[in-house]
């Protein structure tokens, strides 16, 4: 089992299997960002996609109904409308985040949604056999074509410094973690990102106690350095750390016993979609 990594190597190991780095983004959308994030007043509406949420996420989170959805497309359009026009120098900074983090889990979801046939049939097995699936950039958000790592790793991660976005962000995957049933929003999103990372380390299918170690989502391994970094919110000396603020009795009592001794084994990563 992988013992837990000092800050700099585990910045090593998640750039060593592809994880891709926290940068900021440049151009006209970062000054509009700055200037949301500085002067930004104004809340952003997600009823629509609540509404939608709490419909069509089935299994707490675990799966998703695309073809139900696909019978409601057009609120959904009209929601993705919306985030296309978003004015975000108005919003604030939690309203921005917010809008980013409900704005990648839509725009995935819409990836899986447009290769739905009418009749209910998948024309993919996983999101990744859509080509350049992340990296594409083919989304709108507040008048700027974005794709969901330009969202993840060029605006959330390096710009508001939050390693519970990991738990908030969904890939339409098997092994990601839960899709929460109500939407983010600005005005309560600190106690939405709590229960979102909660949520998932207390599901042992993330986190739970094997043999003498723990076994964890891929995810603390290609972002482990979130985490454990000093500049981000909450972070902790170690993954740990991180983790007993949040863990179930059986795992806290495990990393209170182990203290550094304490070894850590990550799961393997299941791409299927999660679909019902």
């Amino acid at each position: 089992m992988k013992r837990i990594l000092p800050l700099a190597l585990a910045a090593a190991a998640s750039m060593a299997c592809g994880a891709p780095r926290a940068a900021p983004i440049s151009g006209d959308i970062a000054s509009v960002l700055e200037r949301g994030m500085s002067e930004g007043r104004s809340s952003f509406d997600h009823g629509t996609w609540d509404d939608l949420l709490q419909r069509h996420v089935k299994a707490s989170g675990r799966r998703f109904d695309y073809a139900g959805l696909k019978a409601e497309s057009a609120s959904f359009e009209s929601y993705l409308s919306a985030i296309a026009g978003a004015d975000l120098t108005a919003l604030s900074a939690t309203e921005i985040q917010a809008l980013l983090i409900n704005a990648y889990n839509a725009y995935t979801i819409k990836t899986v949604l447009d290769r739905v046939t009418p009749d209910g049939r998948y024309e993919i097995e996983s999101i990744q056999d859509v080509s350049n699936v992340f990296g594409r950039e083919a989304h709108e958000v507040g008048g700027f074509v974005l794709s969901l790592d330009n969202i993840e790793h060029n605006i959330l991660r390096p710009m508001f410094k939050d390693p519970r976005f990991h738990f908030a962000v969904n890939c339409a995957s098997i092994s990601c973690p839960p899709l929460p049933g109500r939407a983010f929003t600005g005005e309560d999103l600190d106690a939405e990102l709590e229960d979102a990372t909660r949520k998932a380390i207390q599901n042992p299918d993330y986190v739970s106690v094997e043999a003498d170690g723990l076994l964890v989502t891929k995810i603390l391994d290609w972002y482990g350095g979130d985490f454990v970094n000093p500049d981000f919110k909450g972070s902790k000396g170690s993954l740990a750390e991180f983790l007993r603020g949040y863990a179930t009795e059986e795992v806290a009592t495990l990393i209170d016993e182990a203290g550094t001794a304490l070894s850590i084994e990550f799961r393997g990563y299941e791409w299927g979609l999660n679909k019902p």
